[in-house]
This record gives structure tokens, sequence and C-alpha cells, in this order.
């Protein structure tokens, strides 16, 4: 091909003016990633059916604030995998503050006497060490 007309070609490739034998395709878009929240059986570590997952940095507790969950992970499709309950207790709480708990464990803070799985029998927890004002500090697995 001689100089003057590959310089043309690139010239009307640039302002997409098409030229013979030439032809130009877009590469597909990325499929977008899920809205949301929803519940997944697939999440590893979960007991039950408790596993989430969840696209578009959005949390299980956004969607349904009776939810407590785990941090989440990031999973190898790319959404953030969570484990959750629904938990409602008068002397206990979920604490992000609790250090130590291990894998898709939750940290809880209670005071009283009442431990977290004992309000929901579903959760399997260590033993209460002492926190601050009194409390009693736990870490569950969901």
């Amino acid at each position: 091909m001689n100089q003057p007309f590959a310089q043309l070609t690139l010239f009307a490739l640039l302002l997409g003016i098409p030229s013979a034998g030439c032809t130009a395709t877009a590469a597909a878009s990325p499929a977008p990633e899920p809205p949301g929240c929803a519940p997944d059986s697939t999440v590893q570590g979960c007991a039950g059916n408790a596993g989430y997952s969840c696209g578009n940095s959005e949390t299980p507790e956004q969607a349904d604030s009776s939810l407590v969950c785990s941090d989440g992970i990031t999973g190898s499709n790319g959404l953030e995998l969570f484990c959750c309950v629904t938990f409602r207790s008068s002397s206990c709480a979920p604490d992000s503050t609790v250090q130590g708990c291990p894998g898709s464990s939750i940290g809880f803070s209670c005071t009283g006497s009442d431990s977290p799985d004992q309000a929901d029998s579903s959760l399997s927890c260590g033993p209460g060490t002492p926190g601050n004002a009194g409390s009693l500090l736990y870490c569950c697995a969901v």
C-alpha cells in the first residue's frame, strides 16, 4: 500500500468514514453487575441457607434491617458474599468493634446474662469476654 493512501485510510477511520475492505466493531461490554442482594445457598461457610451474594457495593442489611451479617468477602464471580442471620434481642446487639472473630463469624456485645445464641439458636457462639461498661463480647458463627 502506498504511503498517501495509508494515511488517507487512517484519517478516514479516525473520522469514522468507512473505507473499502475495512470494518471496525465495538468490543462487547462486560455484563452489568447484578443490583442488590439475594439469598445464595452456594456461599461457603454459612450454616443452613444463611448466605447472601450482593453486587453494586450493597449489603444484605441495606435490603433487610432485621439481618445481621458477617463482613463480605469477594467471591470468584466478583460479588460480595455474606453469611447472615435474622436477629432481634433486647440485651444483645451486633458489634463491629469486637476483635478477633474468625471467618464468617459476627461480633456481638451483650448487656445482662443473655448470649446471642440464646436469642437465636442458629448461632454458635464462643465464650463471652469482658467488654466496656460490664458488657460481654461474643464471636458467633452463622
